[in-house]
């Protein structure tokens, strides 16, 4: 760790308020304390938001001659109130001039997340004809707390560029949910028919635990040896416990009452060997990991067991040609593991015919990964790659025909296969402006087996990023950003998504001697970044339109004091344990 010998203190305060469908706030602050052998720094931020999102679903029920039987046309709207504390800090201490302790920490406390569902429904024949409707609400109350925390030693010995870093981290996680669902029916002619409801208790519990060595060691000047080894542990609890209610009376329903423990330990181990000559280098690693995972459903009394050593080679090579010409070529095998939410088998309705599981079955995603390209002026950037991904996990509706529901459950495809070619260029037209454009056209193809059916879905993609920096002023002190994305029509787990464009601007300006900056914002400028998505196959028959609250502006102001010009230890860490905590998205 290099060492800054400035010494004092530096910080700042900001404030953001955002406007989408409804306003939101954010405000937070930062500091950051230098002394000889002492580095902190803490920083603080609060949210509280409140989104909107609408959502048109439309489930086609087919008979076995896959004809359509029964339709039902969803309109639903979902609000949720968020308040939110995350606080980090980062504690470095130095022994002396090779060795550093450091004690690190991100934490997210939610105190409150309320989340209200009204879902209007209209039941129809074949012949479109309204046989009945339901209006359900579903609330919940939740709350959260994700805390983290790690502890680093680092080395360095005589020799230039040998280090030994230790790393041990520790998070829990606690997750609660209180739920309520309601459902009222109506004939055709709005005469009441019946309502449902019923409560569920959700309860959710992680530790993870990691425990890691690595080792750097330049063998010469133009060569390095790498090496480590990682321990981790993961467990998780869960429960459910599900009421339905009756003339107000409470009895428990025990088909939808269970709890779940999960437990994985993980062993890895990697070596890493680079090298360069004048015009070529060269990295080649190999990781290996012996995984062992235990889940237990306890009311069911099902266990799942998995137990599989993999290994992980990487490779990467470059050639410079000349100096404005270059090659290169990697190939990488990794890992993806599913969340742990996915992982948990417990059922929860939205209402009385749509179903949210988790899959305690699912199986790692392992990956393939091969990239040439070459390097032109050092300006452009054109590769082709192909992927290969066995055991794809997508979360995808699966609609019952007997029983007229749909199940949105995390599934294992047998593999997605994606290939494309990748055009990347960043370059000043003037000199207060400057331009990065990036363009892939991609082909991804899906498949998988459902009940006994082969099933294989593929399409061309476009995915294209032009983004635009601009200063202005004789000191720069205004800057104007604006960032346009393609997002082409795309499969994803045999669900066709139809194309969008976000767009944003930003504007900010330097105040108070640069002291200060106000900025402004401005999200999904052309009010294209909806999607639509359809699946058709088989006797699956559904589509829906997601409208998120993704058009909003923000005004934000950010002042800093202090010894501004201090070089700060701010850091996030980053474990891949952790990141499985939530589905992507929530």
């Amino acid at each position: 760790m290099s060492k800054n010998l400035v010494t004092g203190y530096r910080g700042n305060v900001f404030a953001n308020y955002t406007q989408g469908v409804f306003p939101r706030y954010d405000g937070g602050m930062s500091h950051f304390f230098k002394s000889e052998k002492i580095d902190f720094f803490a920083n603080y931020t609060y949210s509280q938001d409140k989104i909107n999102r609408n959502l048109t679903e439309v489930v086609n029920y087919l008979d076995s001659n896959n004809t359509i039987n029964q339709i039902f046309e969803s309109e639903i709207n979902r609000n949720s109130w968020t308040k939110k504390h995350n606080f980090n800090f980062n504690f470095d201490y130095t022994i002396n001039e090779n060795n550093t302790l450091s004690l690190s920490s991100t934490m997210l406390v939610l105190p409150y997340f309320e989340y209200l569902i009204n879902n209007s429904t209209n039941v129809f024949d074949s012949n479109r004809t309204l046989d009945y409707y339901l209006k359900t609400k579903n609330s919940s109350d939740d709350d959260k707390y994700n805390l983290g925390f790690d502890l680093d030693y680092v080395h360095q010995f005589n020799k230039v560029g040998e280090k030994l870093a230790i790393n041990t981290h520790f998070t829990t996680y606690n997750y609660k949910r209180n739920q309520h669902v309601n459902s009222s029916y109506f004939d055709s002619d709005d005469t009441f028919l019946q309502e449902t409801a019923f409560r569920t208790d959700n309860n959710q519990k992680n530790e993870i635990f990691t425990a890691q060595v690595d080792y750097v060691l330049p063998i010469d000047d133009s060569s390095a040896f790498e090496t480590g080894i990682k321990a981790s542990n993961i467990k998780s609890k869960s429960d459910i416990t599900q009421f339905d209610i009756v003339n107000g009376q409470e009895t428990i329903d025990l088909n939808n009452t269970d709890a779940f423990d999960y437990d994985e330990t993980i062993y890895a181990a990697f070596i890493n060997y680079s090298k360069d000559w004048e015009r070529f280098s060269l990295t080649a690693g190999m990781r290996v990991e012996k995984t062992n995972v235990k889940g237990l459903s306890i009311i069911d009394d099902i266990t799942n067991k998995q137990d599989y050593l993999e290994w992980f080679p990487t490779a990467s090579m470059d050639y410079k040609v000349t100096d404005n010409f270059s090659l290169h070529t990697n190939y990488k095998r990794s890992i993806q593991r599913p969340d742990y939410q996915s992982l948990n088998p417990f059922r929860f309705f939205t209402n009385d015919f749509t179903i949210v599981t988790g899959n305690p079955n699912l199986q790692p995603v392992f990956v393939d990964h091969v990239v040439i390209g070459t390097s032109l002026f050092k300006r452009v950037t054109i590769e082709s790659y192909y992927k290969i991904y066995n055991n794809n996990i997508f979360e995808i509706p699966r609609q019952d025909n007997q029983n007229n529901t749909i199940t949105y459950t995390a599934l294992n495809l047998d593999k997605t296969t994606e290939y494309g070619f990748d055009f990347i260029t960043y370059f000043d037209v003037v000199s207060n402006w400057s331009v990065y454009f990036v363009t892939s056209f991609y082909n991804t193809k899906d498949e998988g087996v459902f009940d006994g059916s082969f099933v294989s879905k593929e399409t061309w993609s476009n995915y294209s990023i032009l983004s635009n920096d601009f200063s202005f002023l004789k000191d720069r002190s205004l800057n104007v950003n604006f960032i346009a994305t393609y997002v082409g029509k795309s499969i994803q787990g045999f669900q066709e998504v139809k194309g969008r464009l976000v767009s944003d601007l930003s504007i900010s300006k330097t105040v108070f001697k640069k002291k200060g900056t106000i900025s402004l914002a401005v999200a999904d400028l052309f009010n294209d970044q909806d999607f639509n998505t359809n699946t058709r196959y088989l006797n699956q028959n559904s589509s829906k339109y997601d409208n998120v609250d993704n058009r909003y502006i923000k005004l934000g102001f950010r002042y800093k004091f202090g010894n501004t010009r201090l070089q700060t230890n701010q850091r996030t860490k980053e474990q891949q344990e952790t990141e499985r905590l939530e589905k992507k998205g929530n």
